[in-house]
């Protein structure tokens, strides 16, 4: 679609398949517009105001006959509103709410996906190499970054960061730590709780998808799924599109296929937010859905007779004017490196509700994005004994921002 300001041009019509909520703040009402079938990139917030204008939008009105329109209504400000009004029909064009040739394009991409077996990976190529000796390089290397010896080894259930690994040898480290503590398990199924940074349609996301990376394909362990099905009466949420952009579970799967092969399975968990609960003081584990999900997922798991590892793909704090902040991270890491050892002491002591609450008392003010998988995976397996491995911090010097991350392993 050309939006060269200089010509007149046909605009695209609003597509007829979507939806909108009002929302009122005092005086000023404003309206979410968004894709429920999921091919927009996100919603957006317009205002009220701009109706007539989304009227228009019907693929018979040319620029000129908007300009038109503005002038007949604004005489003395026509000048102003040309260029917001326009750059709105662009981002409308960008997001794909509009019939051209992004929304096609955004539809034909994502009904490939949806329709495919597999999940194509999102990080290589720039996370992490997407040549596959370059990657197995690069993950020995990564491994390379910790000397194992004071790692006890037969965990079962380890919290690794997710964070990208080219931020620095902190968080390679970090990385290698938790590993390190499974390396010698050669497990059959591993069951990765990731953080869900872009939906949170239930407390947990499935999909059937396998998982592809440079290094071949991971098989998703449907057996799991289809008892999860069976056990709940369909009341679990199978959400392909949560899985799609999402990075937790796959920076986890390059490290697992370095270490273990093409020898196990994967049920893949995306945890969504527990704001909920923050906001109503109250726990997790009170929830009668959330409960019941972790009792099937028990009790779906147990059936297999597998030997299964529990993997918490999380990182801790996001703190700094990147992340909403009105101040400066680098003046807080010492405060935020005492605070996340609060955190990391409640869990190697398995108190989880303790962790919940600290983190909670705050309202999350440092934006813990391991709280729900880390808060869930917890609730999985009675282990006796936690143990903290590395603890690092990111500081993005050019954004003022950072970001900690920690590395702990469960034994029974």
């Amino acid at each position: 679609m050309n939006y060269n300001e200089n010509e007149d041009f046909l605009l695209p019509k609003l597509r007829e398949d979507l939806a909108f909520e009002v929302i009122e703040n005092q005086d000023d009402k404003q309206i979410i517009l968004y894709d429920p079938n999921g091919y927009a990139k996100q919603p957006i917030q317009i205002p009220i105001s701009l109706i007539p204008l989304l009227q228009m939008l019907d693929g018979s009105f040319r620029k000129s006959d908007i300009i038109r329109a503005l002038k007949d209504e604004n005489d003395n400000q026509i000048e102003e509103l040309i260029e917001p009004i326009f750059n709105l029909v662009y981002f409308l064009d960008q997001l794909g709410f509009l019939e051209t040739e992004t929304y096609y394009n955004l539809k034909n991409s994502l009904d490939e996906y949806l329709n495919s077996p597999v999940r194509k990976p999102v990080c290589a190529g720039n996370t992490y190499s997407d040549d596959p000796n370059h990657l197995r390089a690069q993950l020995r290397a990564l491994m390379n970054t910790r000397n194992s010896d004071n790692i006890r080894t037969g965990a079962k259930m380890i919290i690794v960061p997710h964070i990208d690994f080219r931020v620095g040898i902190g968080a390679l480290k970090t990385y290698a730590a938790a590993y390190h503590s499974i390396k010698n398990e050669n497990p059959e199924l591993i069951v990765i709780f990731g953080t869900s940074h872009y939906a949170s349609s239930d407390y947990f996301m499935f999909t059937r998808k396998n998982f592809e990376t440079p290094l071949g394909v991971v098989q998703t362990d449907n057996d799991v799924i289809e008892k999860l099905i069976e056990l709940s009466n369909g009341n679990i949420k199978i959400d392909d599109l949560a899985h799609k952009d999402e990075h937790s579970i796959e920076l986890q799967l390059v490290i697992l296929q370095y270490l273990f092969g093409d020898k196990f399975k994967i049920l893949p968990v995306l945890v969504g937010s527990f704001h909920n609960f923050i906001y109503s003081a109250s726990l997790p584990k009170d929830d009668e859905h959330f409960n019941n999900l972790i009792n099937y997922l028990k009790e779906a798991i147990e059936k297999t007779g597998k030997k299964t590892i529990f993997v918490a793909s999380v990182d801790f704090a996001h703190i700094g004017r990147k992340f909403g902040d009105d101040f400066d991270a680098a003046p807080e890491l010492e405060i935020l490196k005492e605070e996340d050892k609060v955190l990391i002491n409640h869990l190697i002591h398995f108190e989880t509700d303790e962790f919940f609450k600290t983190v909670a008392k705050n309202k999350d003010q440092r934006k813990i994005c391991g709280l729900s998988p880390i808060y869930s995976i917890m609730q999985m397996n009675k282990l006796k004994e936690g143990k903290f491995l590395e603890y690092s911090q990111w500081n993005e010097t050019e954004t003022k921002s950072a970001v900690s991350f920690a590395s702990l392993a469960f034994y029974e």
